[in-house]
């Protein structure tokens, strides 16, 4: 069949209610004979007769009465499409002799997350606004997050700001900020180093350029992204690290969440601001849209992070688990049909993404600069991981925190 009429119905698939209809597939599952329950049903199952889920919508409209009214405002087109959005992490069931989940709206991961991560999110945020806690485009924005791993924040921080800030980011890769490290494996694979012309034509981080920098400071605390925070933590910001960039990163697609570690492994999000407008061909952010709901890889088998599975078996194996596990974001996407979405931001734009959102850098231009700042944020009451090993100190801006593993024993500078 020809791909463009193939029926738009991945949103209506269930895989728990596919494997418990059809025995058949769960052991061929089980069997290595087949690679997903997905990936069954788009090549085989939906030619066969086999049925995506099993809500029997007679049923499910007749019992549950706020299904018919909310699919009447919208909220949802058929009671399948309701049941796999709202009905299940409300325990209500699709069909008469299904079984009821114990806990629906448990976590997905078993390393937790922020509230907008809870099977019943939406419901939560709906909660939030009809009860006036929330206005109309905060509860949008929220939406969008909880469905897609990430939000764009649009011409969220004033011009004089974002000005002020790409002064001194102009200023560390002209080598005026005394003290600031750059890591660029083109020019120093194994470590750290001052700034040095050859680093800028190359993909290069000044880190922790917010200890250096007030400006900064003021850029990455800014009030558009410190209400957004405010309403996905709960909490007040606590920046533990941040990036600058002359140029993209071209880095491929990964996970922070392996790399960039906190007390609670999913409890943290960043964000990337743009300080010019970006074209593409410049070394653009991209992202992998839902990404954030891929299934967990566990490092040594247990581990969410390359540095916990350090701390608690040792480094043996873990350069191979690394390459495994951003070959399986690949295999995760490529099974679910999802293509890197480039970001052409326009200067004070931000990109904030979730801890798990599958992202990376397209290849640098020589030619065309992509001045940017990424910053790492957790809820004030966590912790980054390396407080415990690193001697810190912590500061504040406005309520929020911000620190620094790379400058212990320095004051922050204006």
């Amino acid at each position: 069949m020809d791909q463009q009429l193939l029926p738009d119905d991945r949103h209506l698939f269930d895989e728990c209610a596919y494997l418990r209809m059809y025995p058949d597939i769960a052991a061929a599952l089980a069997n290595g004979v087949e690679r997903s329950a997905w990936d069954h049903y788009n090549v085989h199952g939906r030619y066969e007769g086999r049925r995506p889920n099993d809500v029997d919508q007679d049923f499910y409209l007749r019992t549950y009465s706020l299904a018919r009214e909310e699919i009447a405002d919208g909220r949802a087109e058929t009671p399948a499409e309701h049941y796999l959005a709202f009905g299940r992490t409300r325990g209500w069931l699709p069909n008469p002799q299904a079984p009821r989940p114990e806990n629906p709206v448990a976590m997905p991961s078993p390393f937790g997350g922020l509230w907008t991560d809870r099977p019943d999110a939406l419901d939560v945020i709906q909660g939030k606004l009809d009860c006036g806690h929330i206005t109309a485009r905060q509860a949008e924005r929220l939406k969008f997050w909880v469905r897609n791993g990430y939000v764009v924040l649009e011409n969220a921080i004033p011009e004089a700001v974002v000005d002020r800030a790409a002064h001194d980011l102009d200023r560390a890769y002209s080598g005026e900020i005394a003290g600031l490290k750059f890591e660029c494996h083109a020019v120093a694979p194994d470590r750290l180093i001052p700034w040095q012309p050859d680093v800028n034509p190359h993909p290069t981080k000044a880190l922790d350029i917010h200890h250096f920098s007030s400006a900064i400071r003021h850029l990455i605390f800014a009030d558009g992204i410190a209400e957004f925070f405010g309403l996905i933590f709960e909490a007040k910001m606590f920046a533990s690290q941040s990036l600058g960039f002359l140029r993209g990163s071209a880095q491929e697609g990964h996970q922070d969440s392996a790399y960039v570690t906190f007390t609670m492994a999913r409890h943290f999000a960043a964000t990337w601001i743009a300080l010019e407008d970006v074209t593409l061909g410049a070394g653009e952010l991209f992202y992998l849209v839902g990404s954030h709901r891929f299934p967990d890889f566990l490092y040594h088998g247990r581990y969410k992070s390359v540095a916990e599975a350090r701390r608690m078996v040792g480094p043996e194996g873990l350069g191979e688990e690394v390459r495994r596990h951003l070959n399986s974001l690949v295999e995760n996407a490529r099974a679910r049909g999802i293509e890197k979405t480039p970001f052409p931001a326009k200067k004070g734009d931000v990109l904030v993404w979730h801890a798990d959102l599958v992202h990376g850098g397209n290849p640098v231009s020589q030619s065309v600069t992509r001045k940017s700042i990424v910053t790492h944020y957790c809820p004030k009451h966590v912790a980054p991981m390396f407080n415990e090993w690193i001697p810190t100190k912590l500061w504040h801006h406005n309520g929020h925190c911000f620190t620094t593993s790379h400058y212990p024993g320095t004051e922050p500078q204006d």
